[in-house]
């Protein structure tokens, strides 16, 4: 039997052999080894790009997150930007709160944002929400007053230093059970307050409130709301500038006001002690030599008549007198001064009478004798100034007369300061001759037809202690502009030199001191009608208390 060349029992043979087999036995174990190595290989591999593909997709999956906070952040932060604005465009506060609480409670989604007020003096543990934006079906908090006995006591020093409250569940943030009560009453779960602070005071809060559940607050959120409490500060503090800046404006209005009525009292304190001494300059001056004319008149009336009648006496004894005396008596013509004396002396009684009345109506005007509320006949006192006015109402040749209706009234004594009330109808009735006659001018301007001035006087008793005096022109009118200045210090539509704008002024002035009222009713072509009210007596001690006074302006 033949064997194979490996299988020969030679030893070289057999040495070869095994030789051969050993090389056998490792190429197999070497390519059992490169399989099993290729095996972990390839494992190592797919773990390797496994673990590569999570990390890419953590990667991924935080930089999606981070993308996204930073895009929620820049929302915030364009949200925070527009609230802000719209919190600076106004200076209201009711405005602010309203649009402050909507704006949070949209861009937080929640059920309720308040602005919340303590109430001053009321140790933090009284107020009420100012300002509310809720969602259906929660109850609205406003005008609702909130008494929390506890707050006072264990947070409001904490707020007064900047604290903000974040619960996310009232019911188990270990709050008191005084202060939990007060939250449930509103159906609050969760809530975010935060401190509204003036300046270093503690004004009020911020209240925001999750009612539907509980609610973890994130820190962008009480940042957000945290800034915007600050703006709401910031618009309390110029609330509070605004308001102090009102007042004195009004300080300064005032005294303003009161500086222009010391320089309206002064003007018209030197106006009316001119007025009395020239007067009483006239009035003394005319006085006497009229009164001695007027008391001489009598006598040479008396002795005149006593001529008079001596010449006919003679003429009856001698009815033919010497040549000499018949050439005298044609001469002089003794019969025409025989009938023309007596009418001259009339004459001259009735001019001083005139005069006489004039005097008495200067008087009359200026009551230089009467310094306190006395009963006056205020009829006496319209008829001496139309008796002033005389000139000014007769025609001329450059214009028409102004004819004066009186429909007087069956008015009981008036309780008043004459002389004022004087100047009162003085200046009504000079307004009421200047319109017309400004009218007339205008007229002439502007070829309009003339119409005859009229000047209305009405007086009539309005009630058991009120009477009222009416003065109705038919002239040009004024306008409603013209009429809301028309009482103002210094206004007047004359021309420069005509008008100082005190006259009406200072007539509603008076009439105001009489416890009565100045009013106008007019309208353009319709003329103009002003109304005096006053009462019949003054108010006891009135005249007394306030005669000082007066006499300053008067």
């Amino acid at each position: 039997m033949l064997t194979p060349d490996w299988m020969s029992t030679d030893p070289q043979s057999l040495l070869y052999g095994s030789a051969i087999a050993s090389l056998l036995l490792l190429s197999l174990s070497l390519v059992y080894k490169l399989q099993r190595h290729k095996q972990l290989s390839e494992r190592l591999l797919e773990q390797t790009q496994n673990e590569l593909k999570r990390q890419n997709w953590d990667l991924e999956h935080h930089v999606q997150q981070r993308t996204a906070a930073l895009q929620h952040l820049t929302e915030q932060q364009q949200a925070l930007a527009e609230v802000i604005s719209k919190i600076r465009s106004s200076l209201e506060l009711d405005t602010i709160f309203k649009l402050a609480a909507t704006e949070v409670r949209q861009l937080l989604n929640v059920d309720r944002v308040g602005v919340f007020s303590f109430y001053p003096d009321s140790g933090f543990n009284d107020g009420e929400f100012v300002s509310e934006s809720v969602l259906p079906p929660y109850p609205s908090a406003l005008d609702i007053h909130i008494h929390d006995r506890c707050f006072g006591e264990k947070y409001a020093a904490l707020y007064q230093k900047g604290h903000i409250q974040a619960v996310a569940d009232i019911l188990t943030a270990g709050l008191a059970d005084c202060h939990v009560s007060v939250l449930t009453q509103f159906q609050i779960r969760a809530n975010l307050i935060v401190p509204l602070l003036k300046g270093d005071v503690l004004w009020g809060l911020l209240c925001i409130h999750q009612c539907s559940g509980p609610r973890d607050w994130q820190a962008a959120e009480i940042k957000f709301v945290s800034q915007i409490a600050t703006q709401l500060g910031v618009a309390l503090y110029q609330a509070d500038l605004l308001k102090q800046t009102q007042q004195k404006t009004q300080q300064l209005e005032q005294t303003l006001q009161q500086l222009q009525l010391m320089q309206l009292q002064l003007v018209q304190s030197e106006k009316m002690s001119s007025l009395g001494q020239l007067v009483a300059g006239v009035a003394h001056e005319i006085n006497n030599p009229v009164n001695f004319i007027y008391g001489n008149l009598a006598h040479v009336d008396h002795y005149t008549q006593d001529l008079i009648d001596l010449l006919q006496f003679y003429e009856e004894t001698y009815p033919s007198p010497a040549a000499a005396v018949q050439g005298k008596m044609t001469s002089i013509d003794l019969d025409f001064i025989m009938a023309d004396l007596p009418k001259l002396l009339a004459s001259m009684k009735v001019g001083t009478d005139r005069i006489r009345e004039i005097v008495l109506s200067l008087r009359n005007f200026s009551r230089l004798d009467q310094f306190e509320v006395k009963p006056v006949n205020l009829h006496e006192g319209i008829d001496s100034t139309l008796m002033i006015l005389q000139h000014r109402l007769k025609p001329m040749s450059s214009q028409p007369g102004i004819e004066v209706i009186k429909q007087y009234g069956a008015l009981p004594p008036v309780e008043c300061f004459a002389g004022q009330l004087n100047q009162v109808f003085m200046n009504l009735l000079s307004n009421a001759i200047d319109a017309l006659q400004d009218g007339w001018i205008d007229s002439e301007r502007q070829t309009l037809e003339r119409k005859a001035g009229v000047i209305t006087i009405q007086t009539q008793v309005l009630d058991s202690n009120r009477v009222q005096i009416l003065i109705r022109d038919n002239g040009p009118g004024i306008s409603e502009a013209v009429q809301r200045k028309l009482f103002d210090p210094f206004f007047t539509t004359k021309i420069v030199g005509k008008g100082t704008g005190l006259g009406l002024s200072i007539s509603y002035q008076i009439v105001e001191r009489h416890g009565g009222t100045l009013s106008c009713v007019s309208a353009p072509g319709q003329g103009a009608t002003f109304y005096i009210e006053i009462p019949v007596t003054q108010a006891s001690g009135k005249g007394r208390s306030d005669s000082h006074k007066t006499e300053l302006v008067s």
